[in-house]
């Protein structure tokens, strides 16, 4: 049962690190030196990347919790959150195309994204990362993981999130403020 835990836990982050390599790979080039756009706040993705800093290195030295059944419970139950997460990242990122950046970009000449995911939640890539860290948490035991998602990595995609619609209102106006009233920000119909 152990072997099938450990593959429950590690399945998730392949398949996570593997479509991001790939669509790295195929996205490479867009989001640089593009004429007329803005640039947002580099403060909250340098929290954010710390967050998740400290939520590695919890998962790592405080992986195991419980043993038997229990464990399998959770790392199935965190595997399927996990991949969920990871789905909606890459089909998020993949409707973004060109207009995806890892630094906050708005850019006229993009346009404003508001089909596939985006149609239901402003920030889908935030949603799902916080799906995979979550299921992450679980799968490997770690509840200081799940304290660090909660407590550190869930503020700072929302610090991030309002960073953003800042400077997409500033960029797309009046059609960014129709789109806000339509969505939520991260979670579906929730927040």
């Amino acid at each position: 049962m152990s072997t099938l835990v450990i593959v429950l836990r590690i399945l998730p982050l392949l398949a996570f690190a593997g479509s991001m390599l790939f669509s790295a790979s195929a996205h490479r080039g867009g989001g640089k030196g593009r004429a007329g756009q803005s640039r947002g706040d580099r403060a909250p993705l340098v929290a954010n990347v710390a967050a998740f800093g400290l939520y590695v290195v919890s998962l790592v030295v405080s992986s195991g919790g419980p043993a038997g059944f229990a464990a399998l419970l959770l790392a199935s139950s965190g595997a399927l959150l996990g991949l969920a997460g990871a789905a909606v990242v890459v089909r998020s990122r993949a409707e973004l195309g060109p207009a995806w950046s890892f630094v906050p970009v708005a850019d006229q000449g993009m346009g404003l994204v508001t089909t596939g995911p985006y149609g239901v939640v402003r920030h889908p890539i935030y949603f799902g990362l916080l799906l995979f860290a979550i299921g992450e948490a679980l799968a490997f035991g770690s509840w200081p993981a799940l304290m660090i998602v909660l407590s550190g990595i869930a503020p700072t995609f929302a610090w991030r999130a309002y960073a953003e619609e800042t400077l997409l209102s500033r960029t797309f106006g009046d059609r960014y403020t129709a789109y806000q009233t339509r969505t939520t920000m991260i979670v579906p119909y929730l927040f």
